[in-house]
């Protein structure tokens, strides 16, 4: 690698804004969906695993990890380059936390209201921490 070749880290800034290519959609290969279908169906049969050896409580934090995120990451390197997958996983993480933030608004107001009102509360404060953590990555 050259020293023009600057490989940026995951706090440097990017130079684009996230987007959606809708063209993109008809570019994706039956074999890129295979990869993607198993690596989730990998981690659900391990979440569900979890589940049976360790409880529910256990099993929880791995409903966090984005199903098809490995997979994903791999396929966008091998097409693209490595700056393009370290910002999916930079996103991915944010999805991550905020889904962390969902799981422990549930857990805390399920014991005390009913269904429908924590899981409007949860979905809230899922929204609300991933634009939060949005606008601190990408506009600081």
């Amino acid at each position: 690698m050259s020293t023009t070749d600057h490989e940026p880290s995951i706090r440097e800034r990017v130079s684009e804004r996230p987007s959606l290519q809708a063209g993109k959609l008809r570019d994706l290969k039956p074999r890129e969906l295979g990869i993607r279908f198993a690596a989730g169906a990998l981690t659900s049969v391990a979440a569900g695993a979890a589940t049976l050896a360790f409880g529910a409580r256990a099993a929880g934090l791995l409903l966090a990890f984005p199903a098809i995120l490995a997979a994903s990451l791999t396929l966008i390197e091998e097409q693209e380059d490595s700056a393009d997958a370290r910002e999916d996983a930079r996103g991915a993480v944010l999805g991550g936390c905020a889904m962390a933030l969902f799981a422990a608004v549930a857990a805390l107001g399920f014991t005390h209201l009913p269904a429908a009102v924590v899981l409007l509360l949860a979905g809230a404060a899922w929204l609300c921490g991933a634009l939060i953590g949005y606008l601190v990555v990408w506009f600081r």
